[in-house]
């Protein structure tokens, strides 16, 4: 299975998620005050939006063998922490 570099998809992605960012937070700002628990949702849900649809990433994303990358970058993919 091969490993993602969540950094770079992110980054690669950028211009679609600042616009779902910008929706989510013209819908959740009420008076100068924000609910981060219902901005994240409503992020989550425009950015789901944005890239409902599989997106093509460059090689640079993806990892076949995992290697190279520090042991916080591996968190939460089979690492001991």
């Amino acid at each position: 299975m091969p490993y993602i570099y969540i950094d770079k998809v992110l980054n690669e992605l950028r211009d679609d998620l600042i616009s779902a960012m910008h929706a989510a937070v013209e819908r959740e700002l009420h008076g100068g005050r924000v609910d981060v628990a219902k901005l994240y949702r409503s992020f989550n849900r425009a950015a789901s939006g944005k890239v409902a649809n599989p997106v093509w990433v460059s090689e640079k994303c993806v990892s076949e063998t995992g290697s190279g990358g520090t042991k916080k970058n591996r968190r939460g993919m089979g690492s001991d922490e």
